[in-house]
């Protein structure tokens, strides 16, 4: 683009572009986007007033329309109109994974007039989860997430490098990455090679902006640094996968530029993000109640570590009402941010380990490289990989139905076809995965030595 255009695109973006895509796909992102523009500078007040209000026509829609919520809140002897502000939350029972699992969809989704289409997630507990969202629902989140990139330092349009695991782009995808001047490359495929050509499209393209999974990011960067690529990025924003303080250094020392972290989940939810001003992470208020709980169902006071009990405040489909996301947190209780936005504070997020998958070949498979393929195969409950030597790996499996040799065939080959060449993929069919003595449920386990892995800091 010439220069001219590069100053009017962002313009012609926000005006005409994005409102015609909402528009035409039905998801009002734009018009909810610059609506956070504004509350994010709410006083505290207001902005719990604001979300009291969300909160208080969230709890009628789900008790009239969702039988599920309906007979919970019958159980509990609470009305809808017991629930006025987040701390009568409290009346409600906490929700799981494995209620919605058996509920769902007769008794968990409600119609609203959009089309509707499933989306399947295996998120940090390496358990497939399937929830229903619409257009509008897509729209919400994403909205939160253009306020975070807008915190990180990108300005709308601006090009920029994202790694990601969905490499078959549908339309609206496809239209995405056109428009918002993205190039979109895989997260899975970590081989030098392909790093080497990563960095050179970056070269190629002038880009000041990467963004995607904090694993592909470090090997990235890890690549930078070892042959000599030097270029100042103006924003790095990381999510999906726990950010490790190592992951961190070595990313921001190749790319001279701060990492902003940002906190959702694939059910639907933007949670919160990192706005530069210390290392907290805003909660995004307007958009979820975030509950921080014992194991004992009590409030866990600010500073200690707490379950994250999650209610998305726009019922889409499939309401989330304290919904216990799996993963564990800390609170900044009363706390406020110096950058000015009294939104509430996430100290940080504990839950999500991982590890990495090294090949003979190279490649590192990361968290998400098996999620993303084994989240399609209805067929497997939950799953755990084991990694015992450099070209092997035992892949446990709780089927969800009946398990064949050919489905077995069809997961390997899919594995290998996805990145995980050169490796004796093993699989062994089980009744649960174990728990460690953590409490913790690890799903990507690799005993090869970490100088094997060459997984410290450069």
């Amino acid at each position: 683009m010439s220069q001219l255009a590069n100053k009017l695109w962002p313009r012609i973006l926000d005006r005409w572009i994005l409102p015609g895509g909402d528009y035409l796909f039905g998801q009002d992102m734009m018009k909810r986007f610059h609506y956070l523009e504004e509350a994010q500078w709410w006083d505290r007040e207001r902005i719990y007033a604001e979300r009291d209000q969300a909160l208080t026509k969230l709890i009628q829609v789900a008790y009239k329309e969702v039988p599920f919520y309906r007979d919970l809140m019958d159980q509990a002897r609470v009305k809808p109109e017991h629930i006025k502000i987040h701390s009568d939350l409290q009346r409600l029972p906490i929700v799981t994974k494995e209620m919605f699992r058996q509920h769902y969809p007769h008794a968990t989704v409600r119609t609203t007039g959009q089309k509707q289409y499933e989306v399947r997630t295996s998120g940090s507990t390496g358990t497939n989860f399937c929830v229903m969202e619409d257009r509008r629902t897509a729209g919400w989140h994403r909205s939160s997430f253009l306020l975070a990139l807008q915190w990180a330092g990108w300005k709308l349009g601006e090009p920029h490098l994202q790694t990601g695991m969905t490499l078959q782009r549908s339309l609206d995808r496809k239209l995405k990455d056109v428009f918002m001047r993205c190039h979109y490359v895989s997260a899975y495929n970590l081989t030098d090679a392909n790093l080497d050509r990563n960095l050179d499209l970056i070269d190629h393209h002038n880009l000041f902006h990467v963004w995607g999974y904090p694993g592909s990011l470090y090997f990235l960067a890890r690549r930078a640094l070892q042959t000599g690529f030097s270029r100042k990025f103006r924003s790095i924003v990381t999510w999906g996968d726990m950010l490790y303080p190592h992951y961190r250094k070595t990313i921001e020392k190749a790319f001279a530029a701060r990492i902003h972290d940002t906190y959702g989940c694939a059910e639907g939810i933007q949670i919160a993000a990192q706005c530069g001003n210390g290392t907290a992470y805003h909660i995004h208020a307007l958009d979820a109640v975030v509950e921080f709980v014992d194991d004992n169902g009590q409030h866990a006071v600010a500073g200690q570590p707490g379950n994250l009990i999650i209610t998305r405040l726009h019922a889409g489909p499939m309401p989330l009402i304290r919904y216990r996301i799996g993963d564990v947190g800390i609170s900044c209780g009363e706390e406020k941010c110096e950058c000015g936005r009294e939104l509430d504070l996430l100290q940080s997020i504990q839950g999500r380990e991982t590890d990495a998958v090294l090949t003979p070949h190279g490649n590192r498979l990361i968290v998400h490289f098996f999620t993303g393929i084994l989240e399609h195969f209805p067929e497997v409950d939950s799953f755990q990989v084991i990694q015992e030597t450099i070209d092997s790996m035992l892949i446990r499996i709780v089927p969800s139905t009946k398990f064949t040799k050919d489905l077995e065939t069809r997961i390997v080959q899919s594995l290998q076809e996805k990145g995980a060449l050169g490796l004796r993929i093993d699989i062994e069919t089980v009744n649960e995965i174990p728990i460690s003595p953590t409490g913790k449920r690890r799903f990507v386990i690799s005993h090869v030595s970490k100088s094997d892995q060459s997984l410290n800091v450069v």
